[in-house]
């Protein structure tokens, strides 16, 4: 899955303007297991699944989380291979062969540095506090692709040993937000190892740091940042050439009732990085059945630079997520169309489009 940790508490803080307080060890997660289908004979259906398991401990003037995650591997001809956006939830763990796995995802401590200020300090998810919104940030209850999950111009380490520094805001002043992590985080290493997490010394390692800031309202949010990745990035079309990426980004949110409207957009050095620039919309209501929802995102990879003569991708989705077991669990169908971008390379998926069929568990505890 992307990146849940610390969103409860993001959210709660987000609410009621102060973070979230607890006097005893508290836990909460969820169990997920998806179905896809493509209308595409190279694509076989896929099933998989997924775990999340949220514990958090306060101490002392601040509060431990510890977020252990599991998931299923991705089949080689699956839904999730050769259209990753079509699941953001699909493969989220999985060992250094590529096997079902299961792992601590998150470990680490939040300091309550005053009454408008915290440091978490450790193994952090740097997703969960930048290019957020109050909804289409979470793949087990909104949205499944990738594209209404997260900005796909930021290129976001997987987790990461670092900090976030988070100054909230007021009527007069935004909310402050800075993540500086390193480059690679536990999915990016090919051995899936934490010893290597602290081996700053690797050739083309480096580090992630963010800022963003937000006016947060009772309807209308508004957020906006930038970023850097510092490691060590091939020049797309001049190998061996490396540059550092870099971007920024947007989130507007517009809250009504029972309707929401979420705009992202976003833009990335186009001279390394695939995904030059992003926009999406997004709208979710609702009604008596359950949450409805309809999004469309554009990824550009066109322009002026080496990734001109590539095309961009697509993806849109309608679901409709039903509510059972006297909510503790929901049911959500939903159909999309994915259009991978077009790389012009070896990955036989590139530039490949497809209408997706889906049907989401999910039953949170």
């Amino acid at each position: 899955m992307k990146r849940l940790a610390g969103i409860a508490a993001l959210l709660a803080a987000e609410f009621s303007g102060a973070p979230a307080a607890a006097d005893e060890l508290a836990m909460d997660g969820g169990v997920t297991g998806v179905y896809q289908y493509a209308r595409d004979d190279a694509t076989d259906a896929e099933l998989g699944g997924s775990l999340d398991l949220f514990l958090h401990l306060p101490y002392r003037s601040g509060e431990w989380l510890v977020y252990v995650e599991g998931s299923t591997a991705p089949d080689d001809d699956g839904v999730s291979m050769r259209f990753p956006n079509a699941n953001a939830d699909a493969g989220s763990v999985t060992d250094g062969r590529g096997n079902a796995s299961i792992q601590v995802s998150e470990l680490n401590y939040t300091f309550n540095v005053s009454a408008k200020s915290t440091v978490m300090l450790g193994l952090v998810d740097p997703s969960a506090w930048l290019d957020r919104s109050r909804r289409a940030n979470d793949e087990n209850q909104h949205f499944l692709n990738e594209s209404f999950v997260n900005n796909a111009t930021i290129e976001f380490p997987d987790y990461a040993l670092g900090g976030v520094y988070r100054r909230l805001g007021d009527e007069s002043l935004p909310e402050i937000t800075l993540v500086i992590t390193g480059s690679d985080g536990l999915g990016d290493l090919p051995s899936r190892s934490y010893a290597d997490l602290f081996d700053f010394s690797q050739d083309g390692r480096g580090v992630f740091t963010g800022l963003g800031a937000s006016w947060v309202r009772k309807r209308v949010s508004i957020r906006m940042g930038a970023w850097l990745r510092s490691d060590d990035h091939d020049v797309i079309g001049e190998e061996p050439k490396t540059d550092i990426n870099y971007g920024a980004y947007a989130v507007l949110g517009w809250y009504a009732d029972d309707h929401a409207i979420i705009v992202r957009g976003g833009m990335a050095n186009e001279r390394v990085s695939p995904a030059a620039r992003f926009a999406a919309i997004a709208y979710e209501r609702q009604s008596p059945v359950g949450l409805f929802g309809i999004g469309l995102a554009r990824t550009f990879v066109t322009g002026d630079g080496p990734a001109a003569d590539r095309a961009d991708g697509t993806d849109a989705e309608v679901f409709l997520r039903i509510p059972i077991l006297s909510g503790t669990a929901h049911v959500t169908p939903s159909i999309q169309y994915v259009r991978n971008l077009e790389l012009g390379a070896a990955p036989v998926a590139s530039g490949s489009s497809a209408v997706v069929a889906g049907l989401r568990l999910r039953w949170n505890f």
